[in-house]
């Protein structure tokens, strides 16, 4: 069944709201409710009685409107219903034809906002039914368009306001067709205001490029046509002088292969660009100052080296003095001791070095920690003495092996044993022990020292970081002896932690991969005394620190070798080609002809060849090594070498030779 047509009848004649009423109700069999007025104001009385009552629906399904009443015409009536809108609020068929209405008045009805008219001396009731039917679709489909078009209208303004919030430039262009042989173009489509602002392009829409910008490069309307082509969108970086900025291009085709639009969104990188460019030059600097860095501590290195040689040749006489009186002995001791803290201390600071520039390389061998230990507490034993410390060891019965740089891990526990010995008051307790968790071993270095403060332990690891701030500095370093430690042990995939606290005492731990393989062990050297050889050496001594030449040659004198000195690459060079000695000790910073020139031109002479070449030298860092290697060095001993090395070269040269 239909649903029922709610029809307003506005006519001050009752017979003819009857007609009309007769009229609909034969047309059809649509159901008809009926609400009738008189007066013009009546009518608008109901519409708006009906819209309070009910908002959510049409307060009549169509009216019915004379043309002329009493008190106010059609005309009036719909401008009262639309209220300023092209819309009443349902649809409207005006009826005319008497009372001085005629067809010429049926326009005017519907500009008012009618959707019908029909004269009533002409009216059927399938005309009337038709006519009301055709106006209530014709209203709907008058609202649904007025609906789409709010909503395009809002979408428009939505896309507006997107389209000038972005900060960056943001333009569409859209290609036009131009004559055969001549060059692409594009019409600027739309702009927003931040392009109006980067470019100050006032008015662009609707004109071409090639008018906007009559010096733009061909490569760019290249671009910008190839996009439009083939749909792959690019990113390009371009500088606008003019504008003095940097933008970052990036282009992209709107819609399918058949749009002739391309959109560009220019992203301001400038201050990017000058970030970045700030950047590299303080890398630069940075550079720079690490490698003046490294340039310093090399030259540091030979400074300090070159003092060291011949304090430690000094030394090493005294001790090999008869009838040295106890105060003379307590005197050598401090020095010996003095000697190797200062040696100690140069070599950590290269070795930062060369762990922070990644130049450092492990030399890896199947080692027993047992041996490790004994030789750390070999060296730091004076230390440990002087401080009336009391150390326990505490091993595993079975041996602990690792696959690891035996020097490198010698270096790590000498310098937890001697910060355990520095930083715990005379008379304390160093604990050392080793257990094996796991294919772990752990290695704890314990003591009852001052402890480090619950701030500071989180950064003990830190370069350059140290829990001492006294003006005294009584305990000395420079701050990088636990960094070396935690570098070390990573780079032999292990980790190392410290616990402490204030005033207890610290605990370090070591936690290192074991080596689980079942080879027999490899014989440990650690102990052996290399044998004195029968036959002895002619050896040139080459060092222009006089004092480190001649102590050094006065040991060596007093070892059995015969010994000659030069103080210059060029007598060095004339006493080796003319004496043609054994082994040259010779220093590689030597005034004339370094001794990197003096060793290749020592190899350039055939009958030379068999001379064994050993820089002994300040430059102690592994590039110094590899240019010695490369002039053709045989050994390289940094200073101050320890004369037992010099000698196990001299004594294995002295049993080839014989």
């Amino acid at each position: 069944m239909n649903s029922i047509r709610r029809i307003l009848l506005v006519d001050d004649s009752p017979d003819d709201r009857a007609d009309f009423r007769q009229m609909l109700l034969r047309g059809s069999g649509q159901r008809y409710h009926f609400t009738e007025a008189e007066l013009g104001r009546e009518g608008l009385r109901e519409v708006r009685h009906k819209q309070q009552a009910r908002q959510d629906e049409l307060p009549f399904d169509c009216i019915l409107l004379d043309f002329h009443l009493p008190d106010m015409n059609a005309l009036e009536v719909l401008a009262a219903l639309c209220s300023g809108t092209d819309l009443p609020p349902c649809p409207v068929v005006v009826i005319t034809g008497w009372n001085g209405a005629d067809r010429a008045d049926g326009p005017r009805m519907l500009r008012a906002g009618a959707q019908d008219y029909i004269g009533k001396s002409w009216s059927t009731s399938e005309s009337l039914t038709r006519a009301i039917e055709n106006s209530i679709e014709r209203y709907d489909l008058l609202i649904k368009r007025k609906a789409a078009e709010a909503e395009l209208r809002e979408s428009e303004k939505r896309y507006r306001d997107l389209f000038n919030s972005i900060d960056d430039g943001f333009c569409v262009l859209e290609k036009i067709e131009v004559a055969a042989g001549q060059p692409v173009n594009f019409r600027y489509a739309d702009v927003n205001f931040s392009f109006t602002a980067q470019f100050g392009m006032a008015g662009a829409v609707g004109k071409t490029m090639r008018q906007m910008l009559p010096d733009e490069p061909e490569e760019w309307f290249a671009t910008y046509d190839s996009v439009c082509t083939t749909g792959i969108p690019t990113r390009i970086e371009r500088s606008y002088p003019l504008q003095k900025c940097v933008l970052e291009l990036y282009t992209f085709r709107i819609g399918g292969p058949e749009s002739r639009k391309v959109a560009i969104i220019f992203n301001d990188i400038t201050e990017r660009r000058h970030a970045e460019l700030q950047t590299l030059e303080q890398a630069q600097v940075l550079a720079d100052l690490d490698r003046r860095k490294d340039e310093f501590l090399a030259m540091l290195s030979h400074e300090l080296r070159n003092p060291l040689a011949p304090i430690s040749n000094a030394v090493h006489l005294l001790r090999l003095q008869a009838g040295e009186s106890p105060l003379q002995k307590q005197a050598r001791v401090i020095i010996e001791r003095q000697l190797g803290r200062l040696n100690h201390l140069v070599d950590d600071l290269l070795e930062i070095s060369r762990i922070t520039t990644g130049r450092i390389q492990l030399r890896r061998e199947r080692i027993a920690i047992s041996g490790l230990l004994e030789q750390a507490i070999e060296t730091v034993q004076p230390l440990i003495a002087q401080q009336r410390h009391v150390l326990t060891v505490s091993l595993p019965e079975q041996p602990v092996w690792l696959h690891a740089d035996a020097a490198r891990l010698e270096q790590v526990m000498v310098n937890l044993l001697t910060n355990a010995a520095k930083y715990t008051d005379e008379g304390g307790r160093i604990m050392l022990s080793v257990q094996t968790e796991g294919d772990t071993a752990v290695l704890r270095v314990r003591d009852t020292g001052i402890g480090i403060a619950a701030e500071l332990l989180p950064r003990v690891f830190d370069l350059f970081t140290q829990a001492e701030r006294s003006l005294d500095r009584s305990q000395g370093g420079l701050g990088i002896g636990l960094c070396l430690v935690q570098r070390l042990v990573e780079l032999h995939g292990g980790s190392v932690s410290a616990n402490s606290v204030l005033g207890q005492g610290s605990e370090f731990v070591v936690r290192l991969p074991m080596l689980l393989s079942e080879e027999p062990p490899l014989a440990l050297r650690l102990n052996e005394q290399v044998p004195l050889a029968s036959q002895h050496c002619q050896v040139l001594v080459v060092d222009d620190n006089e004092d480190a030449a001649q102590t050094l040659g006065i040991l060596l004198e007093m070892s059995g070798h015969e010994v000659r000195m030069a103080y210059d690459g060029i007598s060095a060079l004339k006493a080796a080609l003319a004496w043609q000695p054994d082994v040259v000790l010779l220093d590689i910073g030597l005034p004339g002809m370094t001794g990197l020139e003096v060793a290749r031109k020592i190899r350039q002479h055939a009958m030379q060849k068999h001379i064994t070449l050993v820089a002994l030298t300040g430059y102690g860092q592994e590039t110094d090594r590899q240019r010695s290697l490369e002039a053709g060095f045989d050994h390289h001993l940094a200073k101050p070498a320890d004369f037992k090395e010099v000698e196990e070269i001299l004594n294995a040269v002295a049993q080839a030779v014989k």
